[in-house]
């Protein structure tokens, strides 16, 4: 028995070692899924972008259009897979008229929670919750003006909220060259306040749908030696040392597809003219562009989303510079930077 207690102990102290151990190596993994979640959230996040010229077929003629978009994180820790955001959105289009008036700015603000579903970072699955005003900043009285509503000052005020998955796959067997695609499906409706203008000709519910694809890859740093793209040639030089290489994503292409299932009272369910919303955009970012790209959309307005302006429909086309949460790192990590 003497023999055996000492070894005993030993086994017992092992165990407990390993267990521990496996527990810390458990916690580690979930705090940096959470931090990496935090990268998917910001990253499927729509782009804000710049102009000239605006949506070429619409009535209107525009000096630029320009969307401002951003989410502020206000939690997001490693500790929980729960984060929250403050996300404002907003969009101004300038009439090419006299004075190049804006007239009636679209202002949307609200509050997003965001949920990690699973542990896989290379098929990541995640939901969002959300809640959204939607405004265009005045208060006078609506009034309908020859089949449509004065651009100038009438007022247009909804609230709504928001469901959303997520879900997407990356795929980095390539050293120089990797890809994502990217889903999103989302369910939004119409809660309470709004303009009592709206109901019946507006669409107070939708069902979304984005589809993303996107190219990443590595270049030369500015601060080692000048930008080259990384190719065959030095693909060597990456596997001895990666200090001096950045990743950042190269290409998207978006697809996003909206139709409103609420009841109106001029269109049935099937009158996609007026309840179908579609835009198909590229955006391209050389090396010499960090958080930029160049961009260009095509898409139709079966009811256009610039608040006072939901009555109007048509096919447009759309060219300018994006910015937002493109992928983009300093110093990449191994052969696929976080």
């Amino acid at each position: 028995m003497k023999t055996i207690y000492p070894v005993m102990k030993k086994i017992t102290l092992l165990i407990l070692s390993l267990s521990c151990f496996i527990q810390i190596k458990a916690q580690d993994s979930t705090r940096y899924l959470n931090l990496r979640f935090i990268d998917f959230y910001r990253q499927n996040h729509p782009l804000s972008y710049f102009a000239p010229l605006g949506e070429l077929g619409s009535k209107n003629k525009y000096v630029f259009t320009a969307r401002l978009t951003t989410s502020f994180m206000a939690l997001g820790t490693k500790g929980s897979r729960l984060a929250i955001a403050i996300v404002p959105d907003f969009t101004i289009r300038m009439l090419n008229i006299k004075s190049s008036p804006v007239y009636t700015p679209d202002f949307r603000i609200g509050v997003a929670a965001y949920y990690r579903l699973n542990t896989d970072e290379v098929n990541y699955k995640y939901s969002t919750a959300g809640f959204m005003h939607h405004s265009n900043g005045q208060d006078d009285t609506p009034r309908p003006i020859v089949g449509t509503l004065s651009y100038k000052n009438w007022d247009f005020y909804t609230n709504y909220v928001y469901l959303r998955y997520n879900w997407g796959k990356i795929d980095h067997d390539d050293l120089a060259t990797w890809t994502s695609i990217n889903h999103q499906l989302e369910f939004k409706n119409q809660i309470f306040n709004y303009n009592p203008i709206l109901k019946g000709d507006y669409g107070f519910s939708r069902i979304s749908y984005n589809f993303s694809y996107r190219t990443y890859v590595y270049f030369k740093d500015l601060f080692t030696e000048n930008d080259i793209l990384l190719t065959a040639k030095n693909k060597g030089k990456l596997q001895e040392t990666n200090s001096g290489y950045l990743n950042k994503e190269r290409f998207r292409w978006n697809l996003d597809i909206s139709y409103a299932v609420n009841k109106y009272d001029n269109y049935n369910f099937f009158a996609t003219k007026r309840r179908l919303n579609a835009e198909a955009s590229g955006f391209y970012s050389p090396f010499f562009m960090r958080q930029t790209a160049f961009s260009l959309a095509v898409g139709y307005y079966g009811e256009d989303p610039y608040n006072i302006y939901f009555k109007d429909r048509y096919a447009w086309v759309r060219a300018g510079i994006a910015v937002g949460f493109l992928k983009y790192t300093a110093k990449s990590k191994g052969y696929v930077s976080n």
